[in-house]
């Protein structure tokens, strides 16, 4: 797992929301995305399934994110988190994304299980 750029990290950590541009064959869009940044150094997104960014992030796993108001950029890829690989982030997530409807983590893996909800992990580009 690649880690992305504790300068970026450290510039995001102040906003509650990041840029995400994604992509497929045909479009490209950017949209603002709550995260939560974990250890090492990676940043979660979480999304509902159905989205067109889940749609893009399903059909191409480049991503870019943008600190808001100009910050900077990097750029990685976006592999799918299943839900049982989520165990030791789980209590960070539901702290944070509580209000979306995974208010416990058995409620955060039933959702990514029954693909309610998408949790996809941004890593740095080699």
């Amino acid at each position: 797992m690649q880690q992305l750029p504790e300068e970026f990290l450290q510039a995001l950590a102040a906003f509650d929301e990041v840029l995400v541009t994604s992509r497929d064959a045909q479009t490209r869009g950017t949209v603002p995305v709550w995260f939560v940044i974990a250890p090492p150094g990676v940043v979660y997104l979480f999304s509902f399934g159905f989205s067109e960014k889940a749609r893009r992030w399903r059909s191409d796993p480049w991503i870019r994110l943008s600190v808001p108001d100009g910050g900077p950029s990097v750029e990685g890829v976006a592999p799918f988190v299943g839900s049982d690989e989520i165990d030791e982030i789980a209590p960070l997530i539901v702290e944070r994304w509580s209000m979306q409807g995974a208010t416990t983590p058995e409620g955060l893996k039933r959702t990514l299980r029954d693909g309610v909800h998408v949790l996809v992990r941004v890593e740095g580009s080699p």
